[in-house]
């Protein structure tokens, strides 16, 4: 018994260790958060400080930082110089990125074919503008667009443009990054272009308050060990790219999911890609906004650590929350909501369901339609990803491609550049434009496209094949002139006998006298 009783003072001896050591910690953040930039020192009163990990139904609005970001917006002296969508979408896809595609894909080309034709940067635009033009113009195979059959318009899409051949070519040569190089990276295949695009995304506009993360699914069914299954998305199987967006669906900054990583992480999958994509948009006093997935109690204090406020949708069984809160048992339109030490509000609001919302910046406040007002800012931010997908989701280039990172760059030029450059369009020219428009005016611009003169009544000479039987008659021409020459009876003998009409009046004719003498039908 006297055994039993040590054991049991040794485990709270060590209990209250664990809680001091707790307590001890949780009070250096919190001085951390709420320090001045004038004043790093830490307070010597540690009593005044109050508990993270204490959590009170009295909601107070937290204090929180300005926005500070200076240059925030589009970068319109970057845009000077642009005057129709094609200018916008080479501010994306400028002659950097291109070169970059011209040389790996010379590079490969080379090794790959003997035969291979080098390309250059004017060829690959071409290539390029038929991609985007496949997105609006679908066909059921890749040939018919050099076909000039009936059934599918008359008219060789392509054809004027580039060979088909040629084009097989670029398609089978097409690379982004030097294979002799020694790459560890999962997704090696693709960096190099993607760290010029974002470059170019990030220099052309600096997001406002306000930012989004979320993840996007770029459709695809070929073998990769890092395809995700999401069943809710309409697109079940694909690519994950975490993407963070800012107001009107801007694609700033964008990482793929390449499943586990090797190096060691400080915290969650979660906290460590929002961290990286907001690398460079922290310590400027924004508010980002995150589903369920991301939102948690350690990455808003990481976030508050950085002058940086979340807002979010959270799971009740995230670790640290209020049980008060996350075993509330709630009618329609009501709520419960507690508040930490150091201004975190967690609230659970009853609509159709349960609702629980994270916040460092909201207070438990009800707006005049009866819902808190911090889902409706959620709702309202949200759709900046939202918005994003939808824009891209018009006219994709959506032709098989068995290489994972094909697929990704085709979605990268034919809809993310696209989408980009379609915002920074409308704001700095003022001018709305459908976004399938300005796909077409982009292509049209690339490959130099006019729109084709009315075609006259033209009549040719076909085959007479009247139900189906193909009848002999003497030409109409040579039988006139014999006929006038010699008389009928000769013209009879020695007229040529065909099988072919003209098209227009029906009258038969030989191809000699229908290409020298029948200029018009009368």
């Amino acid at each position: 018994m006297e055994k039993l009783d040590r054991s049991f003072d040794r485990i709270l001896l060590e209990s209250d260790e664990e809680y001091e050591e707790t307590d001890e910690t949780t009070e250096v953040d919190t001085e951390l958060l709420h320090q001045d930039d004038s004043d790093l020192s830490l307070s010597d009163n540690d009593e005044d400080e109050p508990n993270p990990s204490s959590w009170s139904s009295e909601i107070k609005r937290p204090s929180r930082w300005a926005f500070s970001e200076q240059n925030a917006g589009i970068n319109f002296a970057m845009l000077m110089d642009c005057k129709s969508p094609v200018d916008y979408c080479n501010l994306f896809v400028d002659d950097e990125v291109i070169d970059l595609i011209v040389n790996e894909t010379n590079r490969y080309g080379a090794t790959k074919d003997e035969a291979f034709v080098p390309t250059n940067n004017l060829e690959m635009k071409q290539f390029l503008g038929i991609i985007i033009q496949m997105g609006f113009v679908r066909l059921p195979k890749l040939e018919d667009y050099w076909s000039t059959s009936a059934e599918i318009g008359g008219n060789a899409i392509c054809g004027s443009i580039m060979p088909r051949k040629r084009f097989y070519s670029l398609m089978k040569s097409l690379h982004l990054v030097d294979n002799g190089k020694n790459n560890t990276s999962k997704t090696y295949k693709i960096d190099d272009f993607m760290k010029l695009f974002i470059s170019n995304c990030q220099r052309l506009l600096i997001p406002g308050k306000d930012v989004c993360i979320d993840e996007s699914l770029i459709p695809f069914r070929g073998r990769l060990k890092f395809r995700q299954y999401i069943p809710s998305k309409k697109h079940k199987y694909g690519i994950k790219v975490f993407k963070v967006c800012s107001q009107h669906g801007y694609t700033y900054d964008m990482k793929i999911y390449a499943g586990k990583e090797d190096q060691p992480r400080a915290g969650s999958v979660a906290e460590d890609v929002v961290l990286k994509l907001m690398e460079n948009l922290l310590g400027k006093g924004r508010t980002l906004y995150t589903d369920n997935w991301y939102t948690s109690l350690p990455l808003a204090r990481s976030l508050l650590r950085n002058q940086t406020n979340l807002v979010g949708t959270c799971r009740k069984n995230r670790t640290g929350l209020p049980k008060d809160v996350t075993v509330a048992k709630l009618k329609k339109h009501e709520h419960v909501a507690a508040q930490s030490g150091d201004g975190i509000l967690v609230m659970k609001w009853r609509d159709k369901r349960d609702v629980m919302m994270l916040s460092t910046v909201h207070d438990d406040a009800i707006a005049e339609n009866g819902k808190p007002q911090v889902v409706l800012d959620y709702n309202k931010s949200k759709t900046f990803i939202d918005l994003s997908d939808q824009m891209a989701s018009y006219c994709p280039y959506a032709r098989k491609t068995t290489k994972w990172y094909l697929r990704m760059f085709f979605h990268i030029i034919t809809q993310t550049a696209v989408v980009n450059a379609w915002h920074l369009f409308q704001e700095h020219s003022q001018t709305k434009m459908k976004i399938v428009d300005f796909k077409r005016r982009i292509v049209a611009s690339i490959l130099n496209l006019k729109r084709p003169s009315t075609p006259k009544s033209r009549h040719r000479l076909v085959e007479d094949d009247e139900n189906g039987k193909k009848r002999w008659r003497r030409c109409i021409l040579c039988y006139n002139r014999l006929s006038s020459e010699h008389g009928s009876q000769v013209a009879r003998k020695r007229a040529a006998q065909v099988k072919t009409i003209c098209s227009k009046c029906n009258k038969p004719y030989c191809l000699d006298c229908f290409g020298k003498f029948h200029i018009s039908c009368k």
